[in-house]
């Protein structure tokens, strides 16, 4: 269920900039971390963090910082990530791991293979993942203004609690309107945490938020109708045709990567050669007399 997804590849928008921008920032200063994990031999064991967006949001990435419980590498048990948005019921996420499709953006056992997440692992203790939404998802991910759970956990071998073990760091100079939550579906630890629980009051301390950055793809618009202006086909691999119905009068074209940077690109007969670009997502702004568009381009 994405009820309240928009992608922007549906839309065609006026793009005044692109840039990376960090809609929320909680530092990792909590000496305190807990178990956020998928084993695969159980249910797993999630945390989940509360934030708010004051305004629209094109999501580009999360980084979530932690460190495992043996003080030892995790490489070799990490398989895959989970990753979750939920909508805010109050003071709770609408909706848990066990419930498929009850989240708002809802990615298992996502692979490194694809570019979904990064993984860093120090020669001390930090493991810290960080999630690339388009690889990861597909699409952009743009939520509008609203409140929302973060849900997030390594997918290792073994059980949750096993070698595998992940633990996100907590944050206890962040303070968002509600703390942070653990559900445990296969009761793990005995603290009877099968639905999402309250973390302060589970281990007897004050845990008032997790350690993480989320950054948008920062694009300022306004909608603009620019008869049909589409691309063909989308993937494309050595070319792509700029479909113009309407025949509305092109200026220019720039073609940008999804990190901001201009790529090498021209219009020939409503032909853009993009044999020179690695696979990815692009943005091509087209500019006419009427305004500019915003187009999602998907290179393979």
């Amino acid at each position: 269920m994405r009820k309240f997804i928009l992608l922007l590849g549906s839309y065609a928008f006026v793009l005044t900039s692109v840039a990376q921008d960090e809609f929320v920032n909680r530092p990792a200063d909590n000496p305190t971390a807990l178990i956020s994990t998928n084993g695969d031999a159980d249910a797993g064991v999630y945390c989940a963090d509360y934030f708010e967006l004051t305004s629209d949001t094109t999501i580009e990435s999360f980084y979530f910082p932690g460190r495992s419980s043996s003080g030892g590498p995790l490489g070799g048990d990490v398989t895959g990530v989970d990753f979750l948005i939920y909508e805010d019921a109050g003071d709770f996420p609408a909706g848990d791991p066990t419930q498929a499709g009850s989240a708002l953006v809802e990615l298992f056992n996502i692979q490194e293979s694809s570019g979904g997440f990064e993984f860093t692992e120090d020669q001390g203790n930090p493991q810290d993942f960080t999630v690339n939404i388009v690889p990861a998802y597909g699409d952009f991910i743009y939520l509008p203004a609203g409140n929302y759970w973060v849900s997030f956990a390594p997918v290792v071998a073994g059980n949750s609690d096993g070698a595998g073990r992940w633990n996100w760091i907590g944050s206890v100079s962040a303070a968002p309107a509600n703390e942070p939550l653990l559900i445990d579906p296969d009761d793990l630890f005995g603290a009877v945490a099968t639905d999402w629980t309250n973390i302060s009051g589970l281990i007897g301390a004050d845990f008032p938020a997790f350690a993480w950055i989320g950054r948008q793809l920062k694009i300022g618009f306004d909608d603009v109708v620019l008869g049909g202006i589409s691309l063909y086909p989308n993937p494309a691999t050595t070319f792509v045709k700029l479909v113009n119905p309407n025949q509305i009068v092109i200026d220019s074209i720039l073609l940008v990567s999804i990190d901001g940077k201009e790529m090498t690109s021209a219009l020939n007969n409503g032909i853009i050669d993009i044999s020179h670009l690695n696979a990815g997502v692009y943005l091509i702004r087209i500019e006419t007399k009427f305004g500019v568009a915003l187009k999602k381009l998907v290179v393979t």
